[in-house]
């Protein structure tokens, strides 16, 4: 369920970022009045990559203890 709402969070950014890019690019509006298509983007993106280092923190805490619990062969 987390990689749904990651690759969700992820391909809205990136509709904003498009969004933003086609109306102040190509159809020469002014950036005042899309702005907050950037910042939705801008956002979307940062909280992609905070909740993508979290999941890689869970991993990595699970890997460790993982490892900790498993008893040495000789």
């Amino acid at each position: 369920m987390k990689k749904y709402i990651n690759t969700l969070v992820l391909f809205g950014s990136l509709a904003f970022l498009i969004m933003w890019i086609d109306r102040v690019v190509y159809a020469g509006e002014e950036l005042k009045y899309n702005y907050f298509f950037l910042m939705f983007a801008i956002a979307g993106l940062l909280y992609y990559t905070y909740r993508r280092g979290l999941d890689k923190m869970k991993k990595d805490e699970e890997e460790k203890k993982n490892t900790k619990q498993k008893p040495k062969k000789r």
